[in-house]
């Protein structure tokens, strides 16, 4: 069994390693791979997230595709689930509960059902499909009624690839995105 924990650290270690350029250099060419999956091409509603400092930066894949509906997580005020509300325009995001970036849920019109969901985390086994989180079980608990139906795409940086040994609660993803391609797919 793989100690979660120490998985969790060696990732942020590794991570925190990464020169700002790199991550730049990264999060520009897993853009560029999501935006080339047919799922993402044919995907009008996109559910995704507002990257911490810690996770790559989607932000030029929503300012390239405006087309697309764009939907963001919010953790919610009783920090044990995800919303997910459409954003239209940066004033529409507001500091949360947590002190990162979310949208504003006065401004912004909650969604539910994602054509393609883009999911942070911590670590990922693309073998498997699996994902390492920050440990709450928010993305599992949203994406468990929609596993099958829709995709879900790991998004990370290369070094957060690992092996990792799923419990029975945990979604599988799809795929796995970092900046060296589509894994898993």
């Amino acid at each position: 069994m793989i100690d979660k924990r120490a998985s969790r650290r060696q990732c942020f270690s590794a991570i925190k390693a990464l020169s700002n350029e790199k991550k730049s250099e990264a999060a520009a060419a897993i853009v560029s791979h999501i935006a080339a999956t047919p799922e993402f091409r044919n995907a009008r509603i996109v559910f995704s997230y507002l990257a911490l400092a810690s996770e790559p930066d989607l932000s030029p894949l929503v300012e390239q595709h405006p087309e697309k509906v764009w939907v963001f997580s919010r953790v919610r005020s009783d920090g044990e689930r995800l919303a997910f509300h459409e954003v239209t325009a940066s004033d529409q995001l507001r500091e949360g509960n947590f002190g990162f970036l979310e949208p504003d849920p006065e401004k912004c019109p909650k969604r539910t059902t994602p054509d393609l969901v883009l999911v942070p985390g911590v670590g990922f086994d693309p073998a498997i499909g699996a994902r390492l989180g920050r440990g709450k079980g928010h993305y599992d608990r949203f994406l468990e009624p929609h596993q099958g139906k829709v995709s879900a795409f790991g998004i990370c940086f290369r070094v957060q690839i690992m092996e990792l040994d799923p419990e029975p609660h945990d979604v599988p993803m799809s795929a796995v995105v970092c900046e060296a391609g589509v894994l898993g797919h």
